[in-house]
């Protein structure tokens, strides 16, 4: 009988031998999963977050702009407001083409020095004063 039970022990150990084995593997197989799932997971929340900043760019720009255009169609063409939006609007899109064109130049020769690379911007007064010129034109002519 004692030659049983030694088998029985033999066994006991094994099995238990065995079940540390098994329970090791599983927890490098938890750990390498669990990395590939903070990955995918980090991925699908830059992903979201991503998408969500665009969807507010995209909301806030529509609505000012759609709101900024249908209060200008409310006025009557020879308003003064609506006159100021329209020739904000148009400056402000002449000057972006402005800058994207001096980038585009600067870009395709680089300046060779700082002093190079400055352009004359025109006094500040100068172009009050041919702005102001431009709306009393405007307003002249309107009455």
């Amino acid at each position: 009988m004692a030659t049983k039970s030694r088998k029985v022990e033999t066994n006991a150990f094994s099995v238990l031998g065995d079940a540390l084995e098994s329970a090791a593997e599983s927890f490098e197989e938890a750990t390498v999963n669990a990395r590939d799932s903070a990955k995918k997971a980090a991925t699908t929340a830059r992903r979201t977050l991503s998408i969500g900043v665009h969807k507010s760019a995209y909301g806030l720009s529509y609505g000012v702009i759609y709101a900024s255009v249908f209060l200008t169609e409310l006025f009557p063409e020879e308003n003064p407001w609506r006159r100021g939006l329209e020739e904000g609007a148009q400056d402000a899109l002449e000057e972006r083409s402005r800058i994207r064109k001096l980038k585009a130049k600067t870009k395709e020769a680089p300046a060779k020095s700082k002093k190079a690379a400055k352009t004359k911007k025109p006094k500040a007064s100068k172009a009050v004063k041919a702005r102001a010129d431009s709306f009393d034109a405007a307003v002249e002519a309107t009455a």
